[in-house]
């Protein structure tokens, strides 16, 4: 994922805090902690370097498999 789609993902959840904030308190009758886990969880899989890592050797996985399947056709 580029560097730019990833800031942009980020500062997108964080101007939406507020707002999931009060949908956390309005449906979980004040644990507005859920709304943070959420936004934990997606900061820590946005910038996880061992998922990007692991993306990237199943791209090129999938480019050696697409590769020699277009071969031997």
């Amino acid at each position: 994922m580029s560097t730019l789609l990833q800031w942009g993902l980020a500062g997108a959840i964080l101007l939406s805090t507020p707002l999931l904030i009060r949908l956390g308190v309005r449906h979980s009758r004040g644990r507005g902690g859920a709304a943070i886990l959420l936004l934990g969880l997606a900061f820590g899989s946005l910038f996880d370097p061992a998922r990007a890592e692991a993306m990237e050797t199943i791209d090129k996985r999938r480019d050696q498999r697409s590769e020699a399947g277009n071969d031997g056709a």
